[in-house]
């Protein structure tokens, strides 16, 4: 793996809203929805014979959904892997989706394709992210190699749709964590030791971020399992999901006063030489301040994502 150039832990995602780059109702709308992120697909909700003028729309679209302020990604057909990346690798593109990563291999000629189209186009070097999906028994075995395959990866995530057909098994609502315990576990282990973002609503039974008969309610409810598991984010075929998300996978207000609590009792106590102290009945030391500035940092983070997107929205009032 090459150096890290992303602080991945820092990349405020948790939203990220799938829209067919072809449908126009719902590209004019897309900026519109609040979320963090904007994948402009050309897999699987593009029918095949589409495929090829629909990759000739992106260029366009992207300052189209750009306009509230989120991020852009595009998601590729492995297939048609050089054709696609030859017409989004443009101004504006903050990175990738790559389905169906089973080898490191395939992710390092990938990275070699778009380093080149990057030079060719006098874009910055390196700046085009990756977003990789595992939807195979293979990808989810191979799944801490192919992690650090490339500096360009920042997240990671399974399909569980694809992931079922070639498990051979068919989805059942109430048997999701037995189903993807293995899988999503595996992945989120390999990520946090690649230092990336591990992205998902992991094993739950009974949630399917298809539906959105769900109510916002058990929406958030899910988003913040995911959250607590130790996920940053999550895709979205649905608009309806994205305040859910953005919610879920922000630290909770309370945990962050305490944490801001935490760090200046600490502080004062190792001004006083201790290692050690108590805040609200519970005790904290060194390792937890690791973790309280963590936490503060990514609800800064997140606080100046707020920002950005808020201030996009006004410049196009």
């Amino acid at each position: 793996m090459q150096d890290q150039q992303f602080d991945t832990r820092m990349i405020v995602r948790r939203s990220k809203l799938y829209v067919p780059v072809n449908r126009e109702k719902y590209v004019v709308k897309a900026w519109t929805r609040g979320a963090d992120c904007i994948i402009l697909d050309l897999e699987d909700s593009i029918a095949p014979a589409d495929k090829a003028p629909a990759r000739k729309l992106v260029k366009d679209v992207i300052p189209v959904v750009k306009k509230g302020g989120a991020d852009v990604l595009v998601r590729i057909n492995r297939e048609f892997e050089e054709q696609d990346l030859d017409a989004v690798i443009e101004e504006g593109l903050s990175g990738i989706m790559i389905p169906k990563c089973e080898f490191s291999e395939d992710i390092e000629r990938i990275d070699d394709l778009v380093t080149q189209l990057e030079k060719e186009r006098a874009l910055p070097a390196g700046k085009i992210q990756f977003d990789l999906i595992f939807e195979t028994a293979q990808g989810i075995i191979n799944v801490e190699q192919v992690a650090r395959a490339s500096s360009r990866i920042v997240s990671i995530t399974t399909g569980q749709a694809d992931l079922s057909v070639d498990l051979g098994f068919t989805r059942f609502s109430e048997l999701n964590f037995e189903q993807y315990f293995y899988a999503e576990n595996k992945l989120l282990y390999a990520a946090r030791a690649a230092k990336i973002q591990p992205h998902g609503i992991g094993a739950q039974s009974n949630v399917d971020f298809t539906s959105i008969s769900m109510g916002q309610e058990a929406m958030l409810k899910a988003c913040r399992h995911a959250f607590w598991m130790g996920y940053m984010g999550t895709s979205v075929i649905h608009p309806d999901w994205i305040q859910a998300a953005n919610e879920g996978f922000t630290p909770p207000r309370e945990e962050v006063e305490l944490a801001r609590k935490v760090k200046a009792a600490l502080k004062e106590a190792y001004a006083r030489g201790r290692g050690s102290v108590s805040v609200e009945g519970r005790m904290y030391d060194v390792a937890n301040m690791k973790h309280v500035d963590y936490l503060l940092a990514r609800a800064e983070a997140i606080e100046k994502r707020e920002a950005e997107k808020a201030a996009a929205l006004e410049a196009v009032k």
